[in-house]
């Protein structure tokens, strides 16, 4: 528990700082901070208990995908300045910068393994949030049906 402290802190404070330096509005950016900092406590969590990075990194984006869905329609404002934020903490920075400087000196095996870390987080992340947008957009598609009759698109 006492090595996730500082990882926690910095993604709220990486969060917020984000939020505020795009002009979100600080009640926005102190929400995107907290489910950002509670985002990246269970990914720490996740892989952890897991080992799975894939699993880890599509769980919290599900998740956050969910959070930021329903804080976009209380708060009224759109879904992308919500969820850029809160999955700041999740893009894998460090295996992008390790690829790229293993392909510069010439270490390729090195270069390939953290180029598969990088496609997989960006794949799990991407599913996660394609997967709960697709349900949501059905969901209202359904909503919209079964309160007019028949689906004439957003009037």
């Amino acid at each position: 528990m006492e090595g996730y402290i500082v990882p926690v802190l910095c993604a709220f404070l990486g969060t917020l700082g984000f939020s505020i330096y795009y002009n979100v509005g600080f009640l926005i950016s102190l929400i995107n901070a907290v489910a950002s900092m509670a985002g990246y406590f269970m990914y720490a969590a996740l892989l952890s208990w897991t080992g799975s990075i894939f699993r880890s990194n599509f769980l919290v984006a599900v998740l956050m995908t969910m959070v930021c869905e329903i804080c976009a329609r209380h708060f009224r404002v759109p879904t992308t300045m919500m969820l850029v934020p809160m999955l700041f903490p999740e893009i894998p920075g460090s295996s992008l910068y390790n690829m790229i400087w293993n392909l510069l000196i010439g270490e390729k095996e090195l270069c390939i393994s953290y180029m598969t870390d990088l496609v997989v987080v960006i794949a799990a992340l991407n599913l996660g949030i394609v997967l709960v947008t697709a349900i949501i957009k059905i969901y209202t598609n359904i909503r919209i049906r079964l309160r007019y009759g028949r689906y004439e698109g957003y009037r």
